[in-house]
């Protein structure tokens, strides 16, 4: 699944929050049919990490 976001800066963000939780994440370009976003995401496996970035107060959708 991935996780957009509206800045680049929130994606490196939740990129290292992700990391220190050890969830498993990779930033990946933002699937086309996205352009409304920035132009990289962060791809998990694990929807897990939905809570831990809601707890961040940081914005953003799924798609999966």
């Amino acid at each position: 699944m991935y996780i957009v976001f509206y800045s680049t800066s929130d994606v490196f963000r939740a990129e290292g929050l992700l990391s220190k939780h050890s969830i498993e994440c990779q930033v990946v370009p933002t699937p086309v049919r996205d352009k409304a976003y920035c132009g990289v995401c962060v791809q998990v496996s694990d929807s897990a990490c939905k809570d831990l970035l809601v707890k961040e107060d940081m914005e953003f959708e799924i798609i999966e």
